[in-house]
């Protein structure tokens, strides 16, 4: 059998009243970097017909550091978009991106792409993730953009379900994410 892919997925962060009762010792909890806000990032391993969250015994046991464990993942969601599309609307003032797999949010990780997209935007790139199947992108200097990411938002709030990650749009400053205020 062959490796299988690991990819980021992008999650909220649970409310303490919702966590555990009894937390998983540190070694077999999975991975939950930050990334803006509320928001992090965890890896899960892809082996077609099921998901498994990285943790740092698994991390460890796969001989990855944790910035080598980003990079791969970055990479193996990379290598899945032999069929990404960059559907632009037809104002120019927002990109939706398509990838499958329900794995779109993830991308906002993948540097080479999200500074492609910083160039086909007036301003700062900013970006929507309000569930880990959808990615949507404007820039600060476009209102009308800005407008379509929020309405993006609460389309997708509205129908609710388990893949909700974020209502807050995401600006990258560097090669970082903050929360656009």
């Amino acid at each position: 059998m062959s490796a299988p892919l690991i990819v980021p997925v992008l999650k909220a962060r649970i409310p303490v009243d919702l966590q555990l009762e009894f937390p998983l010792p540190p070694d077999d909890a999975p991975i939950r970097e930050p990334l803006a806000g509320d928001v992090y990032v965890s890896y899960v391993l892809d082996f077609a017909e099921r998901y498994e969250y990285v943790t740092p015994r698994r991390r460890a046991e796969l001989g990855l550091s944790p910035r080598a464990l980003r990079e791969r993942a970055t990479a193996d969601l990379r290598g899945r978009q032999a069929d990404l599309t960059l559907d632009w609307a037809p104002d120019g003032k927002t990109v939706t991106i398509i990838v499958g797999g329900g794995l779109e949010s993830g991308l906002a990780l993948d540097d080479d792409l999200m500074e492609k997209l910083a160039h086909d935007v007036d301003g700062d790139l900013v970006i929507a993730v309000p569930a880990k199947d959808v990615l949507v992108a404007s820039g600060t200097g476009d209102e009308d953009g800005l407008a379509e990411l929020r309405g993006t938002v609460d389309r997708v709030w509205a129908a609710g379900g388990e893949r909700l990650v974020t209502q807050d749009l995401l600006v990258r400053r560097g090669a970082g994410w903050e929360i656009l205020g």
